[in-house]
């Protein structure tokens, strides 16, 4: 390695200099929106076949093992891809190259510490599998670690499309192998919680795939090992807060699943694992429009175009929001019947917690929204304050929805967590000047509506 300069920054091809941003953030919008449509196809599909092959301990198992490999992600991360997306030296090949190596030694450092943490986790939650899967699955880390920049690259240009193919085809290579590992074991009789390795096998093989084909379908800076003095000292200005940030991230939106496997049980924990998946798809739509599209399109009109950035969010806000309501509509009301009509009985319970998790989704709809507009502005501090704040929050209804009302309790209190974190974000919006109660009052009065509705036939029935 060498701190000499590499080459010239590499300039972005006519065709991105051409583009409108408004042509670029439409039509990546379009091919986020449709791979992420065809992936939750997929998804559906394959979750549908896994479940009458496989027991509900193997799900609760996968989840948790899957919630420690998030946390060490999340926990070490340092906010490489949004640091090329938002940085102005994103197409040099020095920063490039630093980001690469720098991604590459930390996704081995996260795979040891899986191995560490290991044995401990299993003997926590009484599940010696756990020893065995942690280490395995971790290795995940290290193959997304050596994913080429490309990636972001792309992102930051806003040219979807073959990033979107690789995302499907991570996604058809792990259900392929998946299902496949279900049906050998299946059909050899092997116990229960043993059958669990067909699912981390295929993640391993999905992660796998798409790390090769970033270095090879995409185009931008081959990747080499590489250390720049200044791209580091830019890269850690710029990903000091985003750490704290996704670490905090993870606890807000995985926390729950921990306290679930240790407070209840593992089975129990992949009831509400199925229910969560579906009254999350939208959200995650909307996280995967705003990280890919919106996020690159805010930092570009708040370096060029600042006084744009209010109207443009306005539009792209009621937008997501009424997209995600549409799914969340669907499941309170017809969540049961979904869950019985895709589901045999020992997924039964899943029916209500995919009611309660929808009514909160409906809140979640309208923080979710605004998406990176903070990280664009250069707000990572303020991000962490937020999710900080959320965190606490939803340790405090699960625990207090516990003790009052059991199970049903725990997940009610989880439903309740977007009325009481609100007033937070618009505090932190508010302060710069991005608060949008024209758009965010009106839905939160209907979502009440909603809520109160649903909670008294639940009560009643």
């Amino acid at each position: 390695m060498t701190d000499a300069p590499i080459q010239e920054p590499a300039k972005a091809p006519d065709s991105y200099n051409d583009k409108s941003l408004k042509k670029r953030a439409i039509r990546g919008s379009m091919w986020t929106l449709g791979g992420y449509a065809a992936n939750q196809i997929v998804r559906l599909g394959s979750n549908i076949i896994l479940a009458k092959l496989l027991f509900p301990k193997a799900f609760g198992l996968m989840a948790l093992v899957n919630t420690f490999v998030i946390a060490l992600e999340l926990f070490s991360d340092v906010g490489i891809v949004p640091s090329i997306i938002q940085n102005k030296r994103g197409d040099d090949p020095a920063f490039l190259n630093t980001a690469w190596t720098l991604q590459v030694v930390r996704g081995f450092g996260l795979w040891l510490i899986a191995c560490l943490i290991a044995i401990p986790v299993a003997s926590f939650y009484g599940e010696p599998m756990l020893a065995q899967l942690l280490p395995f699955v971790g290795l995940t880390t290290v193959i997304q670690g050596l994913n080429s920049t490309k990636i972001a690259t792309a992102n930051r240009r806003l040219e979807l499309g073959m990033v979107t193919l690789l995302d499907f085809v991570n996604q058809m290579v792990n259900v392929v192998v998946m299902i496949s590992g279900a049906i050998i074991a299946k059909r050899m009789g092997v116990p229960e919680d043993q059958a669990v390795w067909a699912l981390a096998i295929g993640a391993v093989a999905g992660s796998s795939t798409r790390m090769v084909l970033s270095h090879l379908l995409l185009k931008g800076e081959r990747n080499r090992f590489f250390w720049d003095r200044e791209a580091f000292a830019e890269l850690h200005r710029f990903g000091r807060w985003i750490f704290l940030s996704t670490a905090l991230t993870f606890l807000n939106l995985q926390s729950d699943r921990l306290i679930l496997a240790r407070l209840i049980d593992i089975p129990f924990l992949g009831l509400y694992t199925i229910a969560q998946t579906f009254s999350r798809a939208l959200a995650e739509a909307m996280n995967a429009v705003g990280g890919k599209v919106l996020f690159p399109s805010f930092a570009e009109l708040v370096r060029e175009r600042p006084e744009r950035l209010y109207p443009v969010l306005q539009r792209a806000r009621v937008m997501l929001i009424s997209l995600s309501w549409c799914a969340s509509l669907f499941f309170i009301f017809l969540g049961k019947w979904l869950i019985g009509f895709l589901y045999d009985d020992r997924y039964q319970e899943a029916g209500w917690m995919l009611q309660m998790l929808s009514i909160g989704a409906l809140l979640g709809a309208i923080g979710n929204s605004y998406g990176n507009v903070l990280l664009a502005k250069g707000r990572s501090k303020a991000m962490s304050a937020i999710t900080a704040s959320q965190i606490t929050i939803q340790l405090g209804a699960m625990i207090l929805g516990h003790y009052l009302g059991g199970n049903r309790g725990l997940v009610i209190g989880l439903a309740s967590v977007g009325w009481v974190v609100y007033p937070i974000l618009a505090f932190f919006y508010a302060r710069v000047s991005l608060w949008q109660p024209e758009v965010d009052l009106p839905f939160i009065a209907a979502a009440s509506v909603i809520a109160a509705i649903v909670l008294f036939q639940f009560q009643v029935a």
